[in-house]
């Protein structure tokens, strides 16, 4: 099946990361999962943080508004919440998306996406009443009665306009590919000047459907399109050119939302700052004024004992594990641990490693469990291949890899493994766990004879060796949504000329990838994603180090939020202080 949607790989890695220990959607990385996971927006956060300063002004100057602002509305009686997120704002303009997470909770607060994961990874109607498919080609998503803020209603007609304008070869957005469905371009562009397409329709106001080239799980299409893309009112962009909408000054502060809460201003690589949309379909946020505060992963601590910080969502803001000791013995906040879905995955390049009794050996030399209860206080679980626990596919009778030395001895063997050869092994030096935990690998490795010499670099560096044969092994943090894992398993290891294994291929893995968009039985998709693990243990392309259930923090005075890896601004209207 051709894909038919692609995520910049550096940004799902940064949203995975970001999800991960010390701190996607890919790379960023994860989404859904995707190495996409990736990469790049339309509009680089250089230029986003340059438009901030033009309409808010320096960021110290912007900083220090917003600040003397938040005083001020304090003592009027305001509720104000403030959030402390540890990366950078990519794009406040939803045309520009590059599938992080903090891009996608900051523009969501104010235009919602069709559907939301809960905190348990269901899928959660946002605009959408309902998603659904009978054949896994054509989808049909019914609207809510949801309004725009300016009373006119949310229609079929924005979703389309939407979704044709972020498509546009004039928008440029490289994070989507809708060349899966019918009309649409081979490159995944729209038509130029397409107010319409086959494979998107209008059934009425309030229904839309989607039809697309080949067959797809309605989980994928939910997962990669229902999600990711935020709608826009088009009643009052229609009539802005295409080549216009990227740099809009209008996204810097829209009069017209549907979501919970309008943007008063931000500086991309300082704060978000917003206040409530009182007419929010879901009913008037209780909480005034709502802030995302960019701090430093160390900046937390001293942020949540003073009551600046109120609420750290895992997936943007990044608890490091030195700190967090500190913070759990805090009266004023509770830390809560997320399912393990981040997985520190590790990729072998099989054009260099070509024996899979080596590559084996490898994952039966290290003391994986170990790792987990050195580096993660334990909060964390080992598991093979893509699946863990948090998922609904997770079997356990998947084949476990446990750590046996001699095991791996004997494999190196029976390989004629030359012991004085030396592999470059990678890890992303943003990692503070794996950072400290490669030195264990290097142990571990050494005393079954095989030797690593450690490159320890940043996010972007190591991305530009994952797969090619700089690289013999990499390891990185990746988040995958745990009830979808098509696209990242297509594009990570089944892709022969550009994955990350260097070129690995194998029918049945390949096979069991794609039969997963052809059933609509969720225990025909368990069974596949099993075959999937249980190849990728037999062959061992990657392996996963371990899974990381990270940790989210909320102040004691903020009522009805949850830190969970999905879903905690779902209902962000509900949320309360109690000073």
């Amino acid at each position: 099946m051709k894909k038919f949607f692609d995520r910049f790989l550096a940004s799902a890695l940064s949203v995975a990361m970001a999800v991960g220990l010390a701190a996607c959607g890919a790379p960023e990385v994860t989404t859904s999962g995707t190495a996409a996971t990736s990469g790049g927006a339309a509009v680089s956060a250089s230029t986003a943080a340059a438009a901030a300063a033009t309409s808010a002004g320096t960021a110290a100057t912007s900083a220090a508004a917003a600040a003397s602002t938040s005083a001020a509305s304090a003592s009027t009686g305001e509720k104000i919440v403030n959030i402390g997120v540890t990366s950078q704002l990519s794009t406040i303009n939803p045309l520009n998306i590059d599938v992080t997470f903090f891009a996608l909770y900051a523009q969501s607060l104010m235009f919602l996406p069709l559907v939301s994961f809960d905190k348990d990874a269901k899928v959660e109607g946002m605009l959408a009443d309902s998603v659904t498919s009978d054949d896994n080609k054509t989808f049909t998503i019914k609207l809510k009665d949801v309004n725009w803020s300016d009373g006119q209603p949310v229609t079929a007609d924005d979703v389309i306009w939407t979704m044709l304008k972020i498509s546009s070869a004039a928008v440029a957005n490289t994070s989507f590919n809708f060349s899966g469905f019918e009309g649409f371009n081979d490159d995944g562009t729209s038509p130029a000047g397409a107010t319409s397409v086959a494979g998107i329709k209008k059934v009425d106001d309030k229904t839309v459907q989607f039809i697309a080239k080949n067959t797809m799980s309605l989980q994928s299409f939910i997962n990669n399109i229902c999600i990711w893309v935020c709608v826009l009112p088009s009643h009052v962009l229609k009539d802005v050119p295409d080549d216009q909408l990227t740099s809009y000054d209008w996204f810097n502060k829209p009069d017209v939302v549907d979501g919970p809460y309008f943007l008063d201003s931000y500086d991309a690589a300082h704060f978000i700052s917003y206040h409530a949309n009182k007419d929010y379909y879901l009913g008037a946020p209780k909480v005034d004024k709502l802030n995302f505060k960019v701090v430093q992963g160390a900046e937390l601590l001293a942020g949540l004992q003073s009551g600046e910080i109120d609420f750290v969502q895992p997936s943007i803001g990044i608890v490091p594990n030195t700190d967090l000791e500190s913070i759990q013995a805090l009266s004023n906040v509770k830390v809560e641990f997320t399912s393990p879905v981040t997985n520190q995955m590790t990729f072998i390049n099989t054009r260099k490693i070509k024996d899979a009794r080596v590559r084996q050996a490898i994952l039966y030399a290290i003391d994986r469990q170990s790792l987990v209860d050195n580096l993660l206080g334990g909060h964390g679980e080992v598991d093979e291949g893509f699946v863990s626990s948090a998922s609904p596919y997770y079997d356990d009778s998947v084949t476990k890899v446990s750590y046996d030395p001699e095991k791996a001895k004997a494999l190196l063997k029976e390989a004629g493994w030359d012991s004085s050869t030396k592999l470059n092994y990678y890890v992303w030096s943003g990692d503070d766990a794996m950072v400290k935990g490669i030195n264990m690998v290097k142990q571990n490795l050494g005393d079954v004879g095989i030797n690593i010499n450690i490159k320890t670099v940043d996010l972007d560096s190591l991305m530009a060796v994952a797969g090619k044969d700089d690289a013999d092994i990499f390891t990185v943090q990746y988040t995958i949504t745990p009830n979808d894992f098509y696209i990242d398993a297509q594009y990570l290891v089944d892709t022969a000329d550009d994955s990350w294994t260097g070129g690995y291929t194998n029918d049945t893995l390949h096979k069991a990838i794609e039969d997963t968009q052809v059933t609509t039985d969720d225990a025909q998709i368990k069974a596949d994603y099993k075959t999937m693990d249980e190849q990728l243990v037999k062959d061992v392309p990657m392996f996963s180090m371990y899974f990381i259930s990270n940790a989210g923090v909320v102040s004691n005075r903020l009522q009805n939020a949850e830190p969970t890896l999905y879903g905690a601004f779902n209902h962000v209207e509900q949320w309360d202080v109690t000073d």
